[in-house]
């Protein structure tokens, strides 16, 4: 097994372990490091070839880097473990490319990314003057995480890329004609850019 397939085949097993897609290099490394020495005892700088081996698996579009982030963005799977759990009630196999997207969308609510999502985008829809966001029944808002840019399209399963709408603006998002999707897709982009700058500015 190369260097590559090593590095690929733990991304993989540690962003099932952590339940997302994104990570970061040292936290990788770290939890990583002893597989890597062992598979090549003889290499004395594993982490920078890791790194190097990152920057392979950047090329072949499996991995993205975050800019500014020091985080990189695994998507050269269909679903981790987590999701798959999540969508087990669910026949996907039938449905075009687009409904896919959008259930899984839908159902795939308790891995991390999702979770976080929503802590730093809030539970109303950023859809500009929505207000068909309601109560369930224990009183919380209702939500629907949302990828701006469609995961079949390269969107990434980071906060750079997520939004919370309600569920008539999510399936705006997805299904209403292509001039109102780039629309709404512009909107959420710009609203996600001021949020984050402005979190990261308090």
């Amino acid at each position: 097994m190369t260097w590559k397939d090593i590095v690929y085949r733990q991304i993989i097993a540690y962003c099932n372990e952590i339940e997302s897609r994104t990570f970061s290099l040292g936290n990788f490394f770290q939890t990583n490091e002893d597989v890597f020495r062992e598979a090549y005892p003889s290499n004395m700088y594993p982490r920078q070839k890791v790194c190097e081996m990152l920057q392979k698996l950047r090329d072949d579009d499996i991995i993205t880097f975050l800019n500014n982030t020091g985080n990189y963005t695994l998507r050269g799977i269909g679903l981790l473990d987590v999701e798959k759990e999540e969508t087990t009630t669910i026949d996907l196999s039938k449905e075009d490319p687009e409904k896919r997207e959008y259930l899984v969308e839908t159902y795939v609510r308790k891995v991390k990314w999702a979770q976080r999502a929503r802590e730093v985008f809030g539970d109303y829809c950023l859809y500009d003057k929505c207000k068909n966001t309601f109560l369930r029944k224990d009183d919380t808002p209702y939500v629907e995480v949302h990828h701006i840019i469609p995961l079949c399209n390269n969107g990434e399963n980071s906060l750079q890329n997520l939004s919370v709408l309600c569920a008539h603006h999510h399936k705006m998002a997805h299904f209403a004609h292509y001039r109102t999707t780039e629309k709404i897709q512009s909107m959420l982009l710009s609203v996600n850019k001021d949020i984050l700058r402005n979190c990261r500015a308090g």
